[in-house]
């Protein structure tokens, strides 16, 4: 199991990259890792160029392949999947800093071997970035990629998804969102 660490968004709402915004003490970026580092036999950081010096000289730091490079979370996902090879990749995104390990090690627990992806929930909307993915939707990913294809759900749609309702994981829904503006 190889951790992917998306920590490459351009974070335009948020107004600096958020792989560096602060909570509770520590950067985003190491609280996703922390998480992924507990189940995770590595963990890869993917990012932009300009940003690859900032993270800590011990983590493991690439940026997407040339020919997807700045297309979002599914390119980072396959530039990950083709630099660190390995069977199950777990993906969190660095702007959900409440995700820990508890978390992640209770997905890696429900994740079903015989769906593509295994994501999670709630009543109200998907999060489809903290998620696992196996290895065998490698080459359909490269294909929607190659064709232009940049939306995360719809290659979700395609695949086989199981989808794990996020109080199976943890009681407080707040733990899931996603970190959008400063203030949220």
């Amino acid at each position: 199991m190889v951790g992917i660490l998306l920590a490459g968004g351009m974070s335009r709402r948020f107004g600096s990259p958020k792989a560096f915004a602060e909570i509770e003490g520590e950067l985003f970026y190491e609280r996703a890792y922390r998480a992924l580092d507990q189940v995770c036999n590595h963990v890869v950081i993917i990012s932009r160029p300009e940003l690859m010096t900032r993270f800590s000289p011990e983590c493991d730091v690439i940026t997407d392949l040339e020919w997807v490079a700045g297309q979002g979370p599914l390119a980072g996902i396959l530039s990950g999947m083709t630099a660190r090879p390995a069977e199950n990749y777990m993906v969190l995104p660095c702007d959900m800093p409440f995700i820990g390990p508890a978390e992640a090690n209770k997905l890696l627990e429900l994740a079903d071997d015989l769906s593509d992806i295994t994501a999670v929930r709630n009543a109200t909307e998907k999060m489809p970035l903290f998620s696992i993915w196996n290895f065998r939707v490698k080459e359909e990913l490269h294909k929607d990629l190659a064709a232009g294809q940049l939306r995360v759900m719809k290659f979700m749609d395609k695949v086989t998804t199981e989808w794990i309702d996020s109080s199976q994981l943890h009681e407080d829904p707040l733990v899931f969102r996603n970190l959008n503006q400063p203030d949220d």
